[in-house]
């Protein structure tokens, strides 16, 4: 052995040490880096959370407030009657068709306080998509066609009022974005095109969806000249915000075919009204005079079906539903979203972001009390009355709406600008997600592979069960 050989071997294992300590410091930093990120993303998620349940309620409670006050402004319309004071009658109503506007855009700026009080900052794009519709609604709507205003005007100067309300709204920045909007004109339902669960059945390759809700679609489709027409845009209803609407309409009729005195006496008392002379309900000004009440509108206000448990693909649920629940009608749906900033090395180097997401969904609930028993707010020949107390979280798949997706600023802008386009002359090239879904849906081979994959597996194509030998549908984002 030469004298250098111990020497050698030992700088060769200490080299080795030198490596394997730096391989560990390396480790070590990533882990720590991916433990701060992971309690970052944690951190955010849970403030997201918050958020959103949080603009979600305060949303919900303004809507219960505003029809309370309509309820109430439905009673002081009685007693303008019964003092046939007219000009109290014309204030109370016209007060009455603007709060069906104000109360629920009230409610979309108290669910951005709320959304930012937990630490949501301003959604650009969505600020900016408020924005627009506010401009459309200020030229669009108010346009004369065929001698009559496109969108009739609830009352005189509406539609500018209205646009300057989103206006001020969106200047203060979207940070919750409300998820259940129907604007006026859109297409509601009733097409593949309109309804977002194709593009993700295109996108995922879920052909089970297919196989459930447009079977005849993928077996016979061709290209894009067989798609059946569009449906008309939806143009009935124009009393009632787009945002958070809170599903009431005015209802001309004589009070004695909805009520007779003794109940009217009931309302009054139970809304706190004290005492009211029997005699000034009893009058013809109150009973014979033809005039516009608001009441619960007919298809908003009816049974809950979207939690009943025995029908397929809607929201399961467990166990029954107390009978003062169990009603549709005004709801809140919002959508937040945060950044997350992670300084862990992305492919590349460098930190990058990742998005949280969130949609929650809130409903004020109330019961009148009829003959001593707690009923729905409906059960008064659908008048409107005070009747809600307390607002609760709901399921999101189980709200009414909840499939419009209007806070998608790239969906809402597909809807608008490409399906039209599309129809007439196919798929453009565009950088819209939904408008790529369009491009994979006309390749034959695509379709044709969703066809071979149904004949060898449609039989697993079956919704989960619910428990208790019932079908329950699933939810792709209940709360």
């Amino acid at each position: 052995m030469t004298p250098f050989t111990h020497k050698t071997r030992c700088n060769h294992q200490s080299g080795q040490a030198v490596i394997f300590i730096l391989l560990a410091l390396v480790t070590l930093v990533f882990f720590m880096l991916f433990i701060v990120d992971l309690h970052q993303i944690v951190r955010r998620k849970n403030q997201t959370m918050n958020a959103g349940d949080a603009a979600a309620l305060a949303a919900a409670r303004w809507q219960g407030a505003t029809i309370n006050l309509v309820g109430e402004l439905n009673l002081m319309h009685i007693l303008a009657l019964a003092e046939q004071n007219h000009e109290a009658v014309h204030a109370i109503t016209n007060m009455q068709k603007r709060l069906c506007f104000t109360g629920p855009l009230t409610a979309l700026f108290a669910s951005q306080i709320a959304a930012k009080n937990n630490h949501i900052y301003n959604d650009d794009e969505m600020t900016d998509l408020i924005h627009e519709h506010a401009n459309t609604v200020r030229h669009q709507y108010a346009t004369i066609f065929n001698g009559a205003m496109y969108f009739p005007e609830p009352w005189p100067g509406a539609w500018g009022e209205y646009a300057a309300m989103l206006d001020q709204v969106a200047a203060d920045g979207i940070a919750a974005g409300p998820d259940n909007a129907s604007f006026f004109g859109d297409p509601q339902d009733g097409h593949p095109l309109f309804d977002k669960a194709f593009y993700e059945a295109v996108e995922s390759r879920n052909w089970c969806w297919f196989y459930r809700n447009a079977n005849s679609l993928l077996n016979n489709y061709n290209n894009y000249r067989d798609w059946p027409p569009l449906p008309p845009p939806d143009q009935e209803r124009y009393e009632d915000s787009e945002f958070f609407a809170l599903g009431l309409s005015a209802y001309a009729s004589q009070m004695r075919y909805l009520f007779d005195p003794a109940a009217l006496e009931l309302f009054f008392r139970d809304a706190g009204f004290g005492n009211i002379p029997p005699a000034w309900l009893a009058s013809t000004n109150v009973m014979d005079s033809v005039e516009n009440w608001h009441v619960y509108g007919g298809g908003f206000w009816d049974e809950w079906l979207l939690i009943q448990p025995d029908d397929e693909g809607f929201f399961p649920i467990t166990g029954p539903v107390r009978a003062q629940y169990n009603y549709a009608g005004a709801d809140a749906v919002v959508r937040v979203n945060a950044g997350v900033e992670r300084i862990t090395p992305g492919i590349g180097g460098g930190s990058h972001n990742d998005n949280v997401v969130w949609t929650a969904a809130s409903k004020p609930f109330g019961y009148l009390e009829v003959d001593g028993m707690d009923s729905l707010p409906t059960a008064a020949a659908n008048f409107v009355l005070p009747a809600f107390r307390d607002v609760r979280l709901i399921p999101v798949d189980a709200a009414s709406g909840s499939g419009n997706s209007s806070s998608d600023v790239e969906w809402v802008r597909h809807i608008r600008d490409h399906v039209y386009t599309y129809v007439e002359i196919g798929p453009q090239g565009s950088r819209c997600r939904y408008c790529t879904s369009l491009v994979i849906w006309e390749e034959a081979a695509f379709r044709q592979q969703g066809i071979e994959w149904l004949e060898l597996y449609s039989d697993t194509c079956r919704l989960p069960s619910s428990g208790g030998g019932r079908r329950g549908g699933g939810s792709r984002r209940g709360h």
